[in-house]
């Protein structure tokens, strides 16, 4: 009789992560690894714009993320335009979380944030009407919905690093209130920086919590537990914190970058001819 295997303490809060492997295939799809950064970035601070037009809670919003970068991670971005799949992830995020939202309101929102996918400022959003999207926009959402359900053989199982985050900075017994305030907020934008990103399917929810949490302490030179290295506790090594922080510095400088072609007047990259006129340009340049 074999004995049973002890429980892994740590599953309720880690997410399945990318494999060697779905990376290196993931970049010989015609596309450079560059791109494919690129494309996961502007798809990610596409959820992010649309979950904000519905005024959706964070919750909902990154577990559309992490959905998103798990699809595209296994399925083309020359077979599947970005807006659609956002437009999936959304939906189906909204069901997990139980937060009924009229799919004509997801495919409203998402086509408004087409505007200004990654929040320049430069141009106005301009709101749609849902009533205005006929059948053919709810059919491309709901084939979506069934792609991304089907290509990640409908596992559903999603933890984001929100709530850890809060829970590790309740733990450190921080007295001052308005630093617990301070951290807590700056760590939460550094989270909404790295969900942008494949960061999400690299590391675990608890690797980016601390590492959001170790950065708003950098930044607002408030030390948590005397500067000890207290993200051992949590069960983080500097290692997976160092990798965090290398794909958070291109994630910003991507950002950078895509704003400008945003800013230079050229059109974002959100669909299926968007993606291959960018291997054109890439090749002429």
């Amino acid at each position: 009789m074999t004995s049973e295997k002890s429980p892994d303490p740590l599953a309720p809060i880690t997410n399945a992560l990318a494999t060697a492997d779905q990376v290196l295939v993931s970049h010989t799809r015609g596309l450079s690894a560059d791109l494919v950064a690129r494309l996961h970035y502007t798809g990610g601070s596409l959820a992010q714009v649309s979950g904000a037009i519905l005024k959706l809670e964070t919750q909902v919003i990154a577990t559309a993320l992490v959905l998103f970068h798990r699809f595209h991670l296994l399925a083309g971005f020359l077979e599947h335009s970005i807006d659609d799949t956002v437009k999936g992830c959304l939906y189906i995020a909204t069901m997990l979380c139980e937060v009924p939202v009229n799919p004509r309101d997801i495919v409203a929102a998402v086509e408004a944030a087409c505007d200004d996918p990654l929040a320049t400022g430069f141009k106005s959003i301009i709101r749609r009407k849902p009533a205005s999207f006929g059948p053919q926009f709810l059919n491309a959402l709901y084939k979506a919905q069934l792609q991304v359900l089907t290509t990640l053989g409908f596992d559903m199982h999603v933890v984001v690093p929100y709530t850890l985050c809060l829970e590790y900075l309740q733990a450190m017994n921080i007295s001052e209130a308005s630093d617990r305030a301070l951290l807590g907020q700056r760590a939460w934008n550094y989270l909404n920086d790295m969900m942008k990103s494949r960061i999400c399917i690299f590391q675990q929810p608890n690797a980016m919590a601390v590492t959001a949490l170790w950065l708003a302490s950098r930044e607002t030179e408030v030390d948590l537990l005397d500067g000890e290295r207290w993200w051992t506790i949590f069960d983080v090594d500097t290692e997976d914190m160092g990798h965090i922080l290398v794909l958070l510095r291109e994630s910003k400088a991507i950002a950078i970058s895509e704003r400008d072609r945003l800013v230079k007047g050229l059109e974002p990259t959100l669909r299926v001819e968007d993606v291959t006129a960018r291997i054109n340009e890439e090749a002429t340049a």
